[in-house]
């Protein structure tokens, strides 16, 4: 008889008798587990005809125990002796469940192969781009990232595959990569993502595309993370660098007393404008990206503070002077235009006494060392405007992350009193002690 003939009838017999699904699925089971034909099953709670069936294909009394043990080399030997003898076992599991019969370990080599195989063709599609070279050497030295492809791939391969074919299509483009003599132009992301993927969410926060580059420009740009800030202010300084505004026109700083110059040496007209108005001018991470450099008015130095109010009255105060209003917070753009002034400019912070000032003046003091000094900012000007605003217990909570010295002293003030001081109230003691 055709062996194809005898694997039908073969089948059509074991399916006829259900208590062989059971045998099988069992079998099937340990065969990809042991990586052969092999081992031995027990199957219990089976009826009266279940048993009987079994009997009769492994020629032994099945119907006198609770729980049936059917080992692989018995039914090695049941099949020898029956009219499928020419069969192995390896085909009817095959052919009755209509599956390949792999073992776990041939099985994950084979997932393995198809995984690398996967990443070479992306790789392969543009072997020279930068984004192909990081994800070779991601894959290859499992750095940050490699658990995210891992994780994706095993996950939705298919949408995987679609993010990185466009991921390669972007990177060449990023400004820091095409700039030229240093000169990196500054493009909103949303339309970096839509002129390079067509899609200018594409690079929206908490997406596969931004996260991809994130990683990719975390390891190509020499940056050092501040700890101080939060991930979205870090994200934020991190594409900056790479010419990349993630929000150029709500992320800005208040500045009086400057002069700026553009990138192509010539002086910024509408900057000066303001100078020569004696107005204060507020500046975009937009405006700021197109800068050389900044100065000061006629002096050296450079007066920082929280408060608009504070702001306002010593701009009037101090025509002559250069001053810069964070608005209550250091956002990138004042970190950007400070990072803008020469060296030997010098930096003079004055701010509220709660543990978000107090947070701002390490930040300060962190990135511009020994050109920060603090103004005006210690403990005897807290206790001396102390307020009756009792500071909360999360706020409170901040101050766990004042480590720096020469803040201590004002750390411990509020821990033990509770309470804040604002600039508000010390506009006499500013222009009285002005540097």
């Amino acid at each position: 008889m055709d062996e194809n003939q005898v694997l039908k009838e073969c089948i059509a017999y074991f399916k006829a008798r259900g208590v062989y699904r059971k045998v099988f699925t069992k079998i099937w089971d340990k065969y990809v587990s042991l990586g052969h034909f092999g081992g031995t099953v027990q199957l219990s709670g089976l009826s009266a005809g279940e048993r009987q069936q079994l009997s009769g294909f492994l020629q032994r009394d099945c119907g006198g125990t609770k729980t049936v043990t059917v080992s692989a080399s018995a039914l090695e030997k049941a099949l020898s002796k029956s009219r499928f003898s020419e069969l192995k076992w390896e085909t009817i599991l095959q052919e009755y469940f209509r599956q390949e019969l792999v073992g776990k370990k041939e099985q994950q080599q084979k997932e393995t192969e198809k995984k690398e195989q996967f990443f070479a063709k992306m790789i392969g599609m543009a072997p020279e781009n930068p984004g192909s070279l990081w994800l070779a050497e991601t894959l290859q030295m499992q750095t940050e990232g490699y658990q995210l492809l891992q994780k994706q791939y095993r996950q939705q391969p298919e949408q995987l595959a679609e993010v990185l074919m466009q991921f390669l299509k972007a990177v060449p483009h990023i400004p820091f990569l095409t700039g030229s003599s240093g000169v990196v132009q500054k493009e909103l992301i949303a339309v970096f993502a839509a002129n390079t993927t067509g899609n200018p969410h594409f690079f929206d926060v908490g997406t596969l595309g931004e996260q991809l580059l994130t990683l990719f420009l975390k390891n190509q740009i020499a940056w050092t993370e501040d700890s101080s800030m939060s991930p979205a202010e870090k994200r934020a300084e991190l594409y900056y660098a790479a010419g990349l505004l993630k929000d150029d026109l709500s992320n800005h700083t208040l500045a009086y007393g400057i002069h700026a110059r553009k990138k192509d040496g010539t002086s910024h007209e509408g900057i000066e404008g303001f100078f020569r108005e004696k107005e204060p001018v507020l500046l975009t991470l937009m405006t700021l990206g197109g800068l050389a450099d900044v100065s000061a008015g006629q002096e050296k130095r450079v007066y920082i503070v929280e408060n608009p109010a504070v702001f306002s009255k010593l701009i009037c105060s101090w025509p002559k002077r250069t001053v810069l209003c964070g608005n209550g917070q250091i956002r990138l753009a004042t970190l950007v235009l400070l990072d803008l002034f020469d060296a030997d400019t010098e930096f003079y912070y004055a701010g509220d006494f709660d543990p978000e000032g107090l947070l701002i003046a390490q930040k300060l003091k962190e990135r511009y060392g020994e050109r920060l000094h603090f103004w005006n900012y210690d403990v005897s000007c807290y206790e001396k405007y102390l307020s009756q605003v009792e500071v909360s217990e999360k706020s409170l909570k901040k101050l766990d992350k004042i480590y720096m010295e020469e803040l201590q002293p004002i750390r411990s003030g509020l821990q033990n009193r509770r309470r804040a001081a604002y600039q508000e109230t010390m506009m006499e003691e500013y222009l009285r002690a002005s540097v």
